[in-house]
């Protein structure tokens, strides 16, 4: 949804005991790294999306810095491919052609379907 397809007032005739509380979850979640054991890298090593590998094809700085900001870090200095870690073979393949024309993740566009081996993911 957008703000574009909501509607609302500024006068009202509620209470405080009608005030809304809201409990968000970050996408965030949606993207982890882990390391070579499978735990939290902590911002290093191999990037996964809803547990899943991400293959390099169309993957970009601006990927780098998008997915980065998602997971709440300021920006990124580094990233690759064509390292294995033993326990990629037990995982999918989930993203691919993730291509970013800016540092936001709403620039982005991505297939859920690849045409990539694990020697492609993206660490």
């Amino acid at each position: 949804g957008s703000w574009d397809s909501c509607t609302s007032t500024t006068s009202h005739n509620c209470a405080h005991s009608e005030d809304v509380h809201l409990n968000c979850v970050p996408e965030a979640d949606m993207f982890t790294i882990v390391n070579e054991n499978g735990n939290d890298g902590h911002g290093r090593g191999l990037l996964l999306y809803r547990g899943q590998t991400v293959c390099d094809d169309g993957f970009s700085d601006n990927s780098a810095i998008a997915i980065c900001g998602l997971m709440g870090y300021d920006g990124f200095d580094s990233w690759s491919n064509g390292q294995l870690f033993d326990l990629q073979t037990s995982l999918e393949i989930g993203l691919d052609n993730v291509e970013c024309s800016s540092g936001s993740w709403d620039s982005c566009s991505y297939l859920t379907t690849h045409n990539c081996g694990h020697h492609e993911d993206v660490h």
